[in-house]
């Protein structure tokens, strides 16, 4: 941990490497590697571990799953910037050849023109035309992908805690059927009273239990919509 604290990484990752060839379901070891990978720039491996230990975490009702979401939130979100940034790339690349063909094209339309030998053009027009159909289909299925993966919009409320407005990670379900994010409700029912924040129907700690549905459902809706973590970290 003091190379956590010190911010040394290379450090971090080996320690913790260490400590998972001995007992790799260690829950720390891999909160650790995971950290250590996203600030190493390795955000693959990064939500590898991180992944392992929340669900570690979960199982085991530690209190640190909390952060732990929030790492791998940053994880994920690098992930979608990197992956954001090479379809504006592939975009752009796909953009240029179809600005560049269609300056060819109209060169020898102007060359056959001015010469008035047109006859041998048909076979190479032909050609353009279908590199030409081929590139704007390339560039509309990139956009398209793009469109979908970075155009950032407002997280629907259902994936949203009423309490903090902020995304779900540990969403719990009251016996009046309103969810909540677990530390929120929490933190309601000890210091404002004993009764759901909505509905304002009497109730205790004992009596919430795990939304599992709507966690599964956010995570969902924020894989399809990386963009998204953002919003987590």
């Amino acid at each position: 941990m003091c190379y956590k604290k010190l911010c040394k990484w290379q450090q971090v990752a080996q320690d913790a490497t260490t400590a998972l060839s001995h007992n790799r379901d260690l829950m720390k070891a891999h909160y650790l590697l995971g950290v250590a990978r996203r600030e190493l720039r390795d955000v693959q491996q990064a939500i590898t571990h991180l992944s392992k230990a929340l669900e570690a975490a979960r199982e085991q009702g530690d209190s640190i799953k909390d952060e732990i979401w929030r790492e791998l939130a940053k994880a994920k979100y690098a992930a979608w910037q990197q992956d954001s940034k090479q379809r504006s790339a592939q975009a752009e690349a796909v953009k240029q050849q179809l600005d560049s063909l269609l300056r060819s094209q109209w060169l020898q339309g102007c060359v056959a023109n001015a010469t008035g030998n047109t006859a041998g053009m048909n076979g190479s027009k032909d050609g353009l035309e279908q590199e030409q159909q081929d590139l704007q289909e390339q560039l509309q299925a990139v956009l398209q992908r793009a469109g979908y993966l970075d155009i950032r919009t407002e997280v629907p409320s259902a994936y949203t805690c009423p309490l903090t407005m902020e995304v779900f990670r540990e969403p719990v379900i009251t016996p009046a059927g309103f969810s909540y994010e677990r530390s929120a409700l929490m933190e309601h029912l000890a210091k404002v009273g004993r009764f759901d924040p909505i509905s304002r129907t009497p109730m205790t700690d004992h009596q919430v239990t795990p939304n599992i549905g709507l966690r599964n459902a956010t995570q969902q809706y924020l894989d399809e919509h990386p963009w998204a973590w953002g919003e987590c970290v």
